[in-house]
C-alpha cells in the first residue's frame, strides 16, 4: 500500500515522515552515534545527526538539509564545537580567518547591528553572493600592567565601507558540556546573587541581565534566556539557516545585499529551513550533554579560590530545580570587567565592558586540547586569564598577584584541575 505524500499527511505523521527521512539521510552519523542511540533515546541520536550535519545550498535534492546560508561562517554546528565541546581556537596561534571556531559580531555602541552587514561577519558566500570579509588582528600596547591588546579589523569588505564607528566583538564557541543543567537553575536562584548597586561593599555588582521575558543565561553577554533561542541566533547567524524562533530564510543579510536576499532557501515559503522536529531533537541533545566530571572540591587551592574572591562571581555550584546542583562555577550574571575586555559593542542588554561569568567546570579539558580562554581566545593559560580581569574583578587580581609563588601555584593548579 502506497503511503499518501507528505502535505497530505496529518501533523502527526508528517512528523514521523520527516524523522524517518532525516534517518536516511544520515544514516552514517546515525550509525556512529548508535550507541546513545540507545541510552538515550531515538530524539537525541537525530538531535546529534542534527549537530553533526553538513548543510548544503539550497535548492538539492537532500530535503530538510539545505539552505545554507548564502552567507555564513560555519557549514555545521560541529564546525565550531568540535567533538561536542568548545572551540580549540587560541588567539595569537590560531589564524581567525581559517578557524570555524571563532566569530565576528557586529553592532554600534548600543548593539545594533550594521545597516549593511547586519549583526555577525559571514566571511563565506554561496553562488553569486560574495562573503563579507576576513577577521584579521593586531596586538597593540595595553594600559599598565596589562598584555598587549589585540585590535580587529576586516580585510577586503565584500560590500563597501561599512557604517562608521561599527565595533567588532570576536567570540569563540563555548563549551557545551552541562547545557542542560544550566537551563535548569531557576531564576530565583540567579536573581538571588545580584547586587547591582554592591550593598555589601566587597566591589562586585553582578546584575542578571533581563531579556525576551526571562533571565539571560546563555552565550557570552547572557543575552538567550533560553537553549532554543542561542541555538535560533546560531542557526541564524552563523549557518544562514531559518527556524520557527528566527524564520527569515536569508539569516543575517541585509536588505542592501540584494542578491543574498534574492537566493533560493531550503524550505517552502512560510516554512523554516530547520523543521520544528529537528530543532526538538537538537534540543534533545543538547539538554543531554552531560556535565563535565566533578572535580576535587576541597585541598588548599579550594580555600585560595575562595579567600582571593574568585568564588564571588565564579560560584561554584548553582541549585537545580528538582533538587541537586549544577557545579559550574559560574553565577550566571554580567559583570563589569574593565577597559581591558571592553569591545566598545552592547547586545541585549549588557554594556561592552559587561560579560557573564564563564563557568569553569571542563576547564581541564578546554586547557588539554590547547583551547584559549576568555571570550576571544586571548588568554593562553588561568594567569593570563587573570591578568585581563579589572573592573569589579579588580580586588580579586589585585590579591592573586599579592599570594606567594606556592599559594599562587596552588590556586592555578586547583582551577586547572576543574
Amino acid at each position: 500500500m502506497t503511503a499518501p505524500p507528505e502535505a497530505a499527511s496529518p501533523p502527526g505523521a508528517r512528523t514521523r515522515l520527516l524523522r524517518l527521512a532525516l534517518l536516511s539521510l544520515l544514516v552514517g552519523a546515525l550509525t556512529a552515534t548508535a550507541g546513545l542511540a540507545a541510552t538515550d533515546g531515538l530524539d537525541v541520536a537525530i538531535g546529534k545527526a542534527v549537530f553533526d550535519r553538513m548543510w548544503v545550498r539550497a535548492p538539492s535534492s537532500t530535503r530538510h538539509a539545505d539552505g545554507l546560508g548564502p552567507l555564513f561562517a560555519a557549514r555545521s554546528c560541529a564546525s565550531c564545537h568540535a567533538g561536542g565541546g568548545r572551540t580549540t581556537f587560541r588567539l595569537g596561534r590560531d589564524d581567525p580567518a581559517a578557524h570555524p571556531g571563532l566569530v565576528v559580531r557586529l553592532g554600534d555602541a548600543s548593539g545594533a547591528g550594521d545597516a549593511l552587514y547586519g549583526q555577525e561577519l559571514q566571511p563565506e558566500g554561496l553562488g553569486d553572493v560574495p562573503g563579507e570579509g576576513r577577521p584579521a588582528v593586531r596586538f597593540a600596547a595595553a594600559a599598565a600592567g596589562f598584555p598587549p591588546r589585540p585590535e580587529w579589523r576586516v580585510e577586503r569588505w565584500g560590500y563597501g565601507a561599512p557604517s562608521a564607528g561599527l565595533r567588532l566583538s570576536p567570540r569563540v564557541a563555548p563549551a557545551l558540556d552541562g547545557l542542560g543543567l544550566l537551563a535548569r537553575v531557576p531564576d530565583a536562584e540567579i536573581l538571588s546573587r545580584e547586587d547591582p548597586d554592591d550593598r555589601d561593599g566587597d566591589g562586585v555588582s553582578g546584575r542578571a541581565n533581563r531579556v525576551g521575558g526571562g533571565i539571560g543565561r546563555f552565550g557570552w553577554k547572557a543575552a538567550e534566556p533560553t537553549l532554543e533561542a542561542q541555538a535560533a541566533l546560531a542557526f541564524s547567524l552563523d549557518l544562514g539557516l531559518s527556524t520557527a524562533f528566527r524564520p527569515d530564510g536569508a539569516g543575517d543579510c541585509t536588505a542592501a545585499q540584494a542578491a543574498c536576499r534574492a537566493a533560493p532557501h531550503g524550505a517552502a515559503t512560510g516554512e523554516p529551513e530547520v523543521a520544528p522536529a529537528l530543532m526538538a531533537s537538537l534540543m534533545a541533545f543538547l539538554e543531554a550533554r552531560p556535565a563535565p566530571p566533578a572535580a576535587k572540591t576541597g585541598g588548599r587551592g579550594a580555600v585560595l579560590f575562595a579567600s582571593v574572591g574568585c568564588a564571588a562571581c565564579h560560584a561554584p555550584a548553582l541549585k537545580l530545580a528538582g533538587g541537586g546542583v549544577a557545579a559550574a562555577y559560574t553565577d550566571l550574571l554580567l559583570h563589569d570587567m574593565g577597559d581591558g575586555l571592553d569591545d566598545g559593542m552592547g547586545e541585549a542588554g549588557a554594556a561592552g565592558a559587561e560579560w557573564r561569568t564563564a563557568p569553569l567546570w571542563g576547564l581541564s579539558r578546554a586547557l588539554a586540547q590547547g583551547s584559549g580562554l576568555l571570550h576571544d581566545g586571548r588568554a593562553a593559560n588561568v594567569p593570563a586569564a587573570v591578568a585581563w580581569h579589572a573592573g569589579e574583578a579588580a580586588g580579586a587580581r589585585a590579591r592573586f598577584d599579592a599570594l606567594s609563588a606556592g599559594d599562587r601555584k596552588a590556586l592555578v593548579d586547583f582551577v586547572n584541575g576543574l
